[in-house]
This record gives structure tokens, sequence and C-alpha cells, in this order.
């Protein structure tokens, strides 16, 4: 795929935001949700750093010794598994996946709960009409 260039680029971000701005000026309601949705969002992405916090070296150094504590045939299973709950919980990796996986959640009912003013019928009908406006404003 051949590079574009800087104008091309800025073109095409100029009229992103410009269909934004079209959006958010035809579509009653549409800046009010996507404020409330702002919000609760940056409240989601909270609430999982705080059920689930980066693991201390405290906690790192706790699970090592509970993982060398077990069975050899159980710390073999274990190291190559991870799949030892109590352990897996310290794992940066595991932290980091049980933090989104909080996160998609959480955003995802909240979109259920408060559905969009925005339907895609509606943003195809306005993007058309933006792009006819906006096409005789470039010629």
């Amino acid at each position: 795929m051949p590079k574009q260039s800087h104008s091309v680029r800025s073109e095409q971000e100029g009229r992103g935001e410009a269909l934004e701005a079209y959006l958010l000026e035809h579509v009653p309601g549409l800046r009010e949700y996507e404020t409330a949705q702002h919000r609760a969002f940056i409240q989601i992405e909270r609430d999982a750093y705080v059920r689930h916090p980066d693991p201390t070296s405290d906690d790192l150094t706790a699970a090592e010794a509970a993982e060398v504590a077990l069975p050899s045939r159980k710390r073999t299973e274990v190291q190559l598994r991870r799949s030892f709950a109590p352990l897996a919980t310290h794992l940066p990796s595991e932290v980091k996946r049980s933090r989104k996986r909080f996160v998609q959640r959480h955003q995802r009912a909240w979109n259920r709960t408060n559905p969009s003013p925005l339907t895609w019928e509606l943003e195809r009908t306005l993007t058309a009409a933006f792009m006819k406006t906006y096409a005789l404003r470039v010629l």
C-alpha cells in the first residue's frame, strides 16, 4: 500500500473532524450522550484498577513462594499452564487481562442500557448529506 502524502492525510483528518462536528450538530442529544459515555467509561477504568490492581513486589514474591511450596508435579503444571488461580492472579499479564475483561464487560453493559441517539441508518444518511455539501465546498 503506497504511503499517503501529508496533505492527503491532513485533508482526511479535516474531513473526519468536520463530519464529527456535523453529526454533533444534527443529532439531538448526541453531545450529551458522548459526554455521559466518556464519564462512565472513565469511572469504569478507575473501578477496574481498584478491583484489579497491579501486583506489588510482595505479591509476586508471595506467589513465587507459594509456587515453590507446591509438589513438583503441581509446580510443573502451574509453570506450564499458569492455570492455578491463586498464583495466576498475581501475574502482571493476568492482572491486565482481568482488568481489560472487566472494562469491556462493563462498557458493553453501559452501551446496552444507554443506546446511542445516532443509529447506523441515521449516520449513513447524515454522512451522505455531509459528503454532498463537503464536496461542493471543496470544489
